[in-house]
């Protein structure tokens, strides 16, 4: 694995370690943003793993979730089609936990976690195997 990838899924599992551990204070708001991040950390690995770098050096956010689900789920078919989608719902309950009056529930937060550590866990299988 390049030493970005290594990087970047460290990044990922510590994201993931903290919105586990937010969701378990009860900190519902926080955990739903480090879900995000340890799923977009994730997808950066895979990303640079299999090539794919950003056109300007930097991982915006709609190029990674266009490449990942594009390139990662639909053409390579390195991560399967029921994480399509992901990114996306991570990154709207995201905004709205950062930037809106109303909170993230205690079972909205449940699943956003489990969706962002079911795609980690799928990251980690890819990358094991380059």
């Amino acid at each position: 694995m390049t030493p970005a990838a290594v990087r970047y899924l460290a990044k990922s599992r510590e994201s993931l370690a903290s919105a586990e551990a937010d969701f378990e204070g009860g900190r519902h708001n926080s955990s739903t943003n480090r879900a995000y991040y340890a799923a977009f950390q994730a997808a950066v690995a895979l990303l640079i793993e299999n090539g794919v770098r950003p056109h300007r050096g930097s991982w915006d956010h709609k190029f990674v979730m266009s490449q990942f689900s594009g390139t990662l789920v639909q053409r390579m078919k390195i991560i399967p089609s029921e994480h399509r989608g992901v990114l996306e719902r991570l990154l709207e309950s995201r905004v709205r936990a950062d930037y809106r009056a109303e909170s993230i529930s205690r079972s909205d937060a449940r699943r956003l976690v489990r969706e962002a550590c079911a795609l980690v866990g799928e990251a980690e299988r890819a990358l094991e195997g380059t």
